[in-house]
């Protein structure tokens, strides 16, 4: 968990197995609807400040070559939005297509490093 409010939740995506990728998060409103256009005007604003304050936080702790973001509306739940937001690392090669945040070519840090990450994550967001 890197932030949450009345509105909105920024959670960093979980380890797969014993290391994980830096730098994904993802932002969900807290009410479940599938796109942006049904969230209500709080919650719009609050979700975009999210963002931007996520985007903000990635540069600041990992400093990437690239901030990246897309919309999803699917989820293990159902249909749910959710904004991705990646980063590209710096020193990526440029044959790895922006999407393939899996690469082996990508940073990874141990699984138990995750929770300092977020710390660090959560007070950037903070500002």
């Amino acid at each position: 968990m890197i932030h949450i409010d009345d509105f909105v939740v920024v959670t960093h995506r979980p380890a797969h197995g014993e290391w994980v990728r830096p730098g994904y998060l993802f932002v969900e409103p807290r009410r479940h609807v599938a796109s942006l256009d049904l969230l209500d005007d709080a919650e719009t604003v609050a979700f975009a400040r999210a963002v931007r304050s996520s985007i903000g936080a990635l540069r600041q702790v990992l400093e990437p070559t690239h901030v990246f973001t897309f919309v999803a509306g699917l989820s293990a739940a159902g249909v749910h939005l959710h904004q991705h937001i990646f980063t590209r690392p710096v020193g990526t090669g440029r044959g790895v297509p922006w999407h393939n945040v899996d690469s082996p070519d990508a940073p990874q840090i141990p699984a138990s490093g995750l929770g300092a990450l977020c710390v660090e994550l959560a007070a950037a967001v903070r500002g």
